[in-house]
């Protein structure tokens, strides 16, 4: 990537963060493998994923 996502790519990823708020699973991406924002959800997806436990941890 370039160094800076355009709106629709931030509005993936940013689906990708509350779907693991949202209790989701990570096979529940809406959009199909080939599709360009597939891997940003699941970006956003394991961003939060990681960082919730992260911080669950350090209570």
């Amino acid at each position: 990537m370039n160094g800076y996502l355009t709106k629709a790519q931030l509005h993936a990823f940013e689906r990708g963060v509350e779907a693991y708020r949202d209790g989701k699973m990570r096979q529940d991406n809406p959009y199909p493998p080939e599709a360009d924002y597939f891997g940003l959800w699941d970006e956003g997806y394991q961003k939060e994923q990681n960082g919730s436990s992260h911080h669950a941890d350090v209570g």
